[in-house]
């Protein structure tokens, strides 16, 4: 199921018909709220509203959205819906929240809120970057929405040029489609864990770089053996500078090159350590 077919006809089209949406947000009888071009904007009857004032208001719609986008069969993703987030065979990510089952916070009775994040095919990595980048192990530190994932996707394409790359796809937000995947020359483990892929995915496919979004704090241990071993490592994790990144890993001796992405400019800053 692609975006545009799970939304209420009358929203598909009048945000379809906008260039450069980075986020949609949808809640329950509130107006509609979209990312355009890194701006926030209200959807109004007649074009785009700076205020939510004569915003045009969802329905009660968020539960039947996240049928239409299960193709009606919600149990089919109940692994990542637990999770907070599933995504749709076009790349977009749609997270979830709403009222829970109570004894079990896994499972949710009545969705509320949607957060909506389309993806795209942006070149945020030039000749000058890939050069940088290549020297050595990369993290990438940015706020939610700041093009982590689009900056870690067209990387990995330029590594498999010259590298043995794997990666580590655990919400098929990487390579969404056939084309990005048969074009980039990655093996890509796609709903796959970290610490799977860092034990397992090494040994078996001997990579030279493994790429991988969003590190949590559990991924720690293995991440700092995978360092170790010899692999290089392109990563990301939420945040705003280098400082935050030690401060919560501990680790960012061993990265030689920092990327800072801030989600405003295209542009991102390279820090180059060692």
């Amino acid at each position: 199921m692609r975006l545009w077919e799970c939304l209420p006809q009358e929203i598909s089209a009048r945000l379809r018909s906008l260039a450069d949406v980075r986020e949609i947000r949808l809640r329950n009888n509130r107006p509609i709220r979209v990312n355009v071009g890194g701006q926030w904007y209200t959807i109004g009857t007649k074009g785009l509203l700076k205020s939510d004032e004569n915003g045009l208001l969802l329905d009660e719609e968020c539960d039947s959205i996240v049928r239409r986008a299960c193709n009606n069969s919600v149990y089919a993703y109940e692994k990542m819906l637990a999770k907070g987030f599933f995504t749709l065979e076009d790349g977009s990510r749609i997270g979830v929240c709403g009222q829970t089952a109570g004894a079990c916070e896994m499972v949710f009775r009545k969705y509320t809120s949607l957060c909506i994040r389309i993806p795209h095919r942006v070149a945020l990595v030039d000749e000058q970057t890939f050069e940088q980048c290549q020297r050595g192990n990369i993290v990438v530190i940015g706020p939610p929405g700041s093009g982590k994932t689009t900056f870690l996707r067209d990387l990995a394409t330029k590594l498999a040029r010259r590298y043995n790359v794997l990666v580590v796809d655990e919400r098929g937000e990487f390579f969404y489609d056939d084309n990005l995947s048969n074009a980039s020359d990655c093996d890509v483990l796609t709903w796959c864990g970290k610490s799977y892929a860092f034990e397992v995915g090494i040994r078996a496919m001997s990579p030279q770089w493994i790429v991988c979004d969003e590190l949590a704090i559990d991924d720690k241990v293995h991440l700092r053996a995978t360092l170790d071993s010899g692999v290089n490592i392109a990563c990301s994790v939420h945040g705003n500078n280098r400082e935050e990144f030690e401060d919560k890993f501990g680790v960012s001796a061993m990265f030689t090159t920092i990327v800072l992405l801030d989600g405003k400019h295209l542009k991102p800053r390279i820090i180059t350590q060692n």
